[in-house]
Order: structure tokens, then C-alpha cells, then sequence
């Protein structure tokens, strides 16, 4: 995305949308941090880092769960909760909450009947047990690649070769997009021990051996400034930081620089109908 005015006004929409999650959260008592690049640019940046073109935040699961209950009585009708729950053409695992009438069209999934409007991603955290244990990287691999075919289902991935581990795929293709589904909720739903003091991200962009934290690092929750407005996120958020990113205040080369490039973006579809 090269337009700084279309970033800008993208950027509002998230903090919007944000605002809206917040609000949910702090009426019914549910707990969530900001996380991965969003708390990266509120720590160095106090906002969004400047080409990055979305917005993560992370709950642990009973508080994810309680979000998929009650968000979709208690959100705002400009918003809505987007999940293999609520919609069966959702291809991720995780939940975004997103602005109707809007558009934000993402070059791989552009053929997809299915929502796509402008959205905050979150991201379940998971109360682990014991976190190095064989079984648990027997489950982190089936959940990871139970995504993959279902991604290949929706022809987002195109060729099985291109998964993970192509052999495994192709004994998973055998389920039905609603089988796999399932599956991969039951993998993550029975992985966590509410007295556990790990815990992971099962489900986030790196492997979870890299998100594996103690929990006294990470609650109570501390406040960051971002864009200007005061949010919660891990009470150590170097300590995350710095296991996630690394020397996480170095910014990096400017071929780095890159956010999901959408192939259009419409902050008001009716509008654009009318046309």
C-alpha cells in the first residue's frame, strides 16, 4: 500500500474498531493485550509502526471464548465478529472483528465469497501445562497443517506440495472443510489447564516453541500509549518483545518495510454502489 492518505484513513478505521473491542472487554469483564506488531509500534513508534497496515491484540482462551459468546450480542451493528463460528466461509482460526460496510480485499483470498471487511485480528493464548512436551508438538503440528489444508480447500493455497508437510496434508484432505474445522478447535480448546503457568500461541505466525512465555511475565496487564489513547498489554512487554522481535527498537532495512498490500480498499461501500 503506497497511498499514505489511504493508510492514514485505514489506520483510524482499526482504532475504531479497536475502541469498539475495548469497550466490549471492559463492560463484561474480559481481559486482552495488545500483541505482536501492534504493541512493537506502540512501544517504539507510541502508534502504529508507519507501513504496517493491520492490528493484533491476544486473549487468553477463557476470555477468547467468553468474546465469541457474547460479541456478537454486544457489539455495535457497524461491527461484527468473524469466526469459523459465525461464518462458515471463515478460513482462519483465529477471530477478527470487523467494520460492515467496508472493504479491505486481499490479493490471495480476492476469489473468496466471504467477508472482508476492514478488521483487528485476535489471537487466542493458550494456558500450558507442560509446553516442551512431545505431545504438545504432535498437536501444534496437526493444528498448524489442518490450517494449511484448509487453506488449500479454499484454493488460497494452490497446490498441496506448497503446505507444510505435504504427506500429512494429503491424508488431512480426506475431512471436510467442516470436519477439519472442528478438529482444529478441539486440538486447541483441549490444550489448556487453567492453573497452567506457561503459556503459547498456538495459532500465530511464528512456531510456538518461539511464543512460549511464563505467565508472571505477563499479567497483570500494564498500559501502553497508542495513537494517542491508553491500552493494555503484557505487564512485561520487553520481555515479549524481546522473544518475538529481538532487538526490537532497531528498525529494519527499508525491503522489510512491507504490510499485506490489498488489492482495493473501500471505507464506504454503499456509497461506492451508488456510484
Amino acid at each position: 500500500m503506497n497511498n499514505n492518505e489511504t493508510l492514514k484513513k485505514l489506520h483510524s478505521v482499526e482504532v475504531e474498531i479497536l475502541d469498539e473491542i475495548v469497550r466490549v472487554c471492559e463492560k463484561n469483564n474480559i481481559n486482552y493485550f495488545l500483541c505482536g506488531g501492534t504493541l512493537l509500534g506502540a512501544i517504539r513508534h507510541k502508534g502504529f509502526i508507519p507501513w504496517d497496515d493491520d492490528m493484533d491484540i491476544a486473549m487468553f482462551r477463557e476470555d477468547y471464548n467468553k468474546f465469541i459468546e457474547i460479541a456478537p450480542k454486544e457489539l455495535n451493528k457497524k461491527y461484527c465478529l468473524d469466526c469459523y463460528q459465525t461464518n462458515k466461509n471463515c478460513y482462519f482460526p483465529f477471530l477478527k472483528v470487523r467494520k460492515n460496510n467496508t472493504l479491505l480485499d486481499e490479493a490471495l483470498v480476492s476469489h473468496l465469497d466471504t467477508n472482508k471487511g476492514i478488521f483487528v485480528d485476535i489471537f487466542p493464548l493458550e494456558k500450558i501445562e507442560n509446553p516442551y512436551s512431545k505431545k504438545l508438538r504432535i498437536d501444534a503440528l496437526l493444528i498448524k497443517n489442518i490450517w494449511d489444508v484448509i487453506l488449500y480447500k479454499y484454493k488460497i493455497v494452490k497446490d498441496i506440495k506448497g503446505c507444510r508437510h505435504p504427506f500429512l496434508a494429503r491424508l488431512l484432505n480426506i475431512y471436510s472443510l467442516d470436519k477439519l474445522k472442528q478438529k482444529q478447535l478441539k486440538l486447541l480448546e483441549k490444550q489448556n489447564n487453567s492453573e497452567a503457568t506457561t503459556v503459547c500461541s498456538l495459532i500465530g505466525a511464528y512456531d510456538y516453541r518461539k511464543e512460549i512465555y511464563d505467565l508472571k511475565e505477563l499479567i497483570p496487564a500494564s498500559e501502553v500509549t497508542f495513537e494517542n489513547k491508553k491500552y493494555k498489554t503484557f505487564k512485561n512487554y520487553d520481555y515479549y518483545l524481546t522473544k518475538l522481535y529481538g532487538n526490537y527498537m532497531e528498525l529494519p532495512p527499508k525491503d522489510k518495510r512491507v504490510n499485506h498490500m490489498p488489492k482495493q480498499i473501500i471505507f464506504d461501500l454503499k456509497s461506492k454502489n451508488k456510484q
